[in-house]
């Protein structure tokens, strides 16, 4: 039984800690590290009504911690096997080198560039005892695994546009949101630059640019530049020769038509996109942090969302396999387009409503974690989402999150 720690316990985190004791088959020993004691307790409630549902082994244990003492996450570590870091992208950092000293393997959902960076420069230096797996959420995370599925069979990319979005299911307010993960997390992304590639280049590009419009099913979306999500894609598609001058790839976030609008007046115009910005006369500091209290102060929450999972590819096909998703296969030569597609909604799984945003971004770290202890990923170093296969991805439990989320339950139970 392997020892995991999941470092925070918010909106995603303790459901980070449920669904990997509910569908690991009794192979894990859980204790979840938050500073709030009603986390910790709600997290708690939830596993008891788990044992419930699962005839295996169930063992969570909760501990309180202040993860900004560094202190006090060097002792949670301590014997534990796996560490998921769950926090906040301001605290991230530190906390992989920690784990590497103490042979934890690491892994986290962080859509952080400055975090996963930090991360890569233990592996590039030469010092990495452990798995260092950053961004293995859903996006990043699954989005990359998914497009290099739809990738890997073109011998030319021209354009690959990856696009998610968390939503609302029912939404009635001028921003058509609501606040379905961390707010941190949406300010950050919607104000930090966006690596992308434009016509062969890799270049960084403002957030919020790059509105486009589609629809699909009915309904109308428009998607723009935010900044994580294509996560280590461009560089192993450029490494393997597949990029040229007219390549493009990029990751937008998916929202409701107008959103992006009133996001960029509230964040560029207002200046609340300025970090740390300096008092006002008044004594009043505007800045993201404030825009973070904002957005959780007046956006409520929702149980009742849906996942949007949109990717297409455009190029020159090599030898031609039928792609997954709708893909559509071909024999090379011509351009052609393949297409992936999923949508997610929030699914009632072992007594309680799992929201589509909080089940998808568990499932694509739980199953990282079970992948490596099945000896499916690289034992140590620096793991790229897109090294592990859709295919393999989906032979988990884990992955029924994003192809039947309904089935989970009756997948653990015949075990």
């Amino acid at each position: 039984m392997k020892n995991v720690l999941v470092l925070g316990g918010g909106k995603v985190g303790k459901s980070v800690a449920e669904l990997l004791l509910a569908c690991g088959g009794g192979g894990y020993r859980v204790t979840l590290a938050d500073r709030d004691e009603a986390n910790l307790r709600t997290a708690a409630a939830n596993i008891a009504q788990l044992r419930e549902h699962v005839k295996h082994p169930v063992e969570l244990s909760t501990t309180k911690i202040d993860a900004s003492d560094k202190a006090q996450v060097r002792a949670a570590l301590t014997g534990q096997d796996y560490v998921i870091c769950m926090l906040p992208f301001n605290l991230v950092a530190g906390v992989a080198e920690m784990a590497n000293e103490l042979g934890v393997n690491y892994f986290d959902v962080t859509e952080d560039v400055a975090a996963t960076e930090g991360v890569k420069k233990i592996a590039d230096s030469g010092r990495a005892r452990v798995a260092l797996v950053p961004q293995c959420g859903l996006a990043p995370g699954y989005i990359a695994i998914a497009a290099y599925d739809l990738a890997r069979d073109f011998a030319e990319i021209h354009d690959l546009t990856l696009r998610v979005g968390a939503l609302p299911q029912y939404t009635t307010r001028a921003l058509k949101y609501n606040v379905t993960w961390s707010a941190s997390g949406v300010v950050n992304e919607y104000c930090e630059p966006c690596n992308v590639m434009l016509s062969g280049a890799q270049i960084k590009v403002p957030a919020l640019e790059g509105l486009e419009h589609f629809s699909f099913e009915g309904v109308d979306y428009e998607a723009f530049y935010t900044s994580g999500g294509v996560g280590s894609l461009i560089d192993t598609l450029a490494a393997e020769g597949k990029t040229v001058n007219e390549s493009n790839v990029a990751y937008k976030t998916i929202r409701y038509p107008g959103h992006r609008d009133l996001m960029k007046f509230f964040l560029e115009d207002l200046r609340l996109n300025v970090e740390h910005a300096a008092p006002t006369a008044s004594g009043r500091v505007f800045d993201r942090a404030l825009a973070v209290d904002l957005l959780e102060h007046a956006i409520a929450r929702t149980l009742q969302d849906v996942v949007v999972v949109f990717i297409n590819c455009v190029g020159v096909r090599g030898t031609g396999r039928s792609g997954g998703g709708g893909a559509v296969g071909g024999s090379g030569g011509g351009r052609e387009q393949v297409n992936f597609k999923r949508t997610i909604h929030a699914t009632t799984i072992f007594g309680r409503i799992w929201p589509a945003i909080e089940l998808t971004t568990a499932a694509g770290v739980c199953a990282m974690v079970d992948l490596h202890r099945l000896g499916k990923v690289r034992a140590s170093g620096f793991v790229k989402q897109e090294e592990v296969a859709l295919a393999e991805f989906n032979k988990t439990v884990f992955g029924l999150a994003y192809e039947n989320p309904g089935a989970i339950e009756g997948a653990v139970r015949a075990g």
